[in-house]
Formats: C-alpha cells, structure tokens, sequence
C-alpha cells in the first residue's frame, strides 16, 4: 500500500474530520488516492475520467476538429505498413493444422449405408429414362426381377393433386344495385366475391344507395378491385347506414388513409357493424399513424366484436383486443339480461380407468 492510502486510513482511525484529512493531502497525493482506490471502469456511478487510472499529461492542441482527425488517421495508417506475414500467402494452400472431422462406428455406418443406397448413372441412361413412359417403367422392372407397382412408385413422383376451381359468381349487379336502392326486403346479404367486371360508377352508385337502405345486413365483395374513389362514398354511407352488420372488403385496392377514415365513419352514427374484414389490401404496412387512427375509431365503438386486419404495432393490436374483449362482454350481459343465462350446463370431463 502506498504512503497516500497509508496515511488516509490511519487518520480516519484515528477519528480525524475527514476535509481536514483531504486539506493536509498535497495535489499528487489526492490524485495518487484517486487512483489506486476509486478507478474503476465498470462503475457507472464514476466520472469517465475517473473510470480508469491512466491521466494525460498532455496540454489541449484545441478544439476537436474531425475532419482534420479523419485526415491524419488515414495518414498514419497509409504510412504504417502492417506486420508482416511470416508465411507469404499463396492460393489454394492451407496453413496450420488441417481440420480432419473424427465420426464414431455408428456415424461411419451411415455414411457408408448412404453412400451404397445412391444410385449413379451415365449422362444416356440419365437421358433414356427421361424419355421413358410408364409402360416402358413397368418393361424394365419385369427385365430387373422387380415388382413393376413398386418400381413405378419409386421412379415417379406423386401426380399433382387437382382441385376444382371456384364456382363462378353469377351474381346479377345491376339488378343487386336496382334492389338495394330500392331496398328490398327480400336482399340481406348480398355476395360480389371475385366479379372483376364491375366498373367504379356501379359500385359509386351501389355505395350510395347504402345511405337509405335498411334491409341489407350482410355485404361482402373480396377481390373486385375496389378504389378508393369507391371506398370515399363508402364512407359517406357508412355514415348513416343503420342496417349493415357485416362487411367484407378483403384483398382489394384501399389505402391506408380512407381505410382510417372507414372505421371513423362508423362512430359517426353509431353503426350497427359488427364483423368488418379488411386485409389483403394492395399497401399492407400501414404505419404507426394510421394504425393509432383506426385504434382510436375502435375504441370509442361499442358493436365491433371481430376485424379481420393484420397490425404491425404491439401497443396498437393490445388496445384494439381490448376494446374487442369489452364489446363482446358487454353483447354476452345485454343477451343475459334479455333472454337469461344460457341453459347449456357444464359436464366434467369423462376420465379414463
């Protein structure tokens, strides 16, 4: 232990006021003190000049100029000319020890089971049985001795699986927009699902009759190349639609901006939807903004119980589900108070002797 610390702690044995002690240090032995007892690097608690016990004894060239700093840094580095390679390299030669991977009996039984169950052709037999059908399969497994079932199941893969295709929507939309704006009592949900030929001024005009329609209850046109010209009429509608319950707008050409703006037009007049489908747009990150505006639409709508639209924010898709959870609590309360509790009765689980 130095002279310095020596003396500290014997003085504060001795009960000394401790400025009194630090008055009687001199400046090198208060550094010295410094040095050897309070340096520590992992203590955040220190100053970054106290961290360690190293001290520049340097005087200040000036202020810091990082241009300049950048310059001579690419200068010494141009002049210093690296250590030099003991062993000059050479392509293509290994130095050192060369790693040779060491396997056990079980390891090397596999490889070597591996290796006897490949099957190596030439380029013509490669070739000849590219060309081969199945009845020249099933000659060469008779020639090989070989089940021809068998052989033919290894040599070709699986067919394709074929799967019929989606049933045409022969849906009449002239005659669907004639009845919705005349609104008929017959029409509660109507289905344009995959219709790519229905022009922007129909659905403007089917959009509209929305406004006094009353009966339809279920409305549903996914992939139809809906624009936004389209969805701003939407909107507008949705604004005094008190009969639509479900909506679905899926895979569709919606921005980001008038798909906030939808959710915000249900509050408007308390709207009665309460299934609303959304994804598949053609802009699916929809930002933080936008996010928080369909956030807070939801949160001050009351009929909302499930939203088919996919977000990228935790704190966004938590205040959401919350909002969803609380809406249907409060549907399952008001059909309680209304029809009863359910009379379906919970029966344990059948156990297994």
């Amino acid at each position: 232990m130095s002279r310095t610390v020596a003396f500290g702690m014997e003085a504060l044995g001795s009960g000394e006021d401790l400025e009194e002690l630090l008055a009687a240090l001199t400046g090198d032995e208060v550094t010295a003190l410094v040095d050897e007892m309070a340096s520590d690097p992992d203590d955040v608690h220190l100053p970054a000049s106290v961290r360690n016990s190293y001290r520049c004894a340097k005087e200040a060239t000036g202020g810091l100029n990082r241009d300049s700093l950048i310059t001579y840094i690419n200068e010494e580095g141009m002049k210093d000319s690296g250590v030099e390679d003991i062993v000059p390299f050479e392509l293509g030669q290994k130095r050192g020890h060369v790693y040779i991977p060491k396997y056990n009996e079980a390891e090397l039984e596999a490889m070597a089971k591996k290796e006897a169950d490949q099957v190596t052709l030439e380029a013509d037999e490669e070739e000849a049985l590219g060309q081969a059908n199945t009845q020249d399969l099933m000659s060469l497994a008779e020639i090989l001795d070989s089940n021809p079932q068998d052989f033919v199941m290894e040599v070709y893969a699986d067919d394709l699986k074929y799967y019929e295709p989606d049933t045409e929507n022969k849906t009449n939309v002239p005659e669907s927009i004639d009845k919705v704006k005349n609104n008929a009592n017959d029409l509660k949900e109507l289905n344009l699902n995959n219709i790519k030929d229905i022009k922007e001024e129909q659905f403007v005009e089917l959009f509209d009759a929305f406004k006094r329609n009353e009966n339809l209850e279920s409305f549903s046109a996914v992939n139809c190349d809906i624009s936004d010209f389209s969805i701003a009429t939407l909107n507008c509608a949705l604004e005094q639609n008190q009969g639509l319950k479900s909506l679905n707008l899926e895979s569709n050409k919606i921005g980001p901006n008038l798909m906030a703006s939808l959710f915000e037009a249900l509050n408007v007049s308390d709207s009665r939807i309460s299934h609303l489908h959304l994804t598949g747009q053609e802009q699916q990150a929809l930002g933080y903004k936008i996010e928080s505006r369909i956030a807070n639409a939801i949160c001050k709508n009351k009929t909302v119980v499930k939203i088919g639209l996919k977000f990228q924010f935790t704190e966004v898709y938590d205040r959401i589900s919350k909002q969803l959870i609380d809406n249907i609590d409060r549907l399952r309360k008001e059909r309680v108070k209304n029809e009863g509790p359910s009379q379906v009765k919970w029966k344990p689980p059948k156990t297994i002797d």
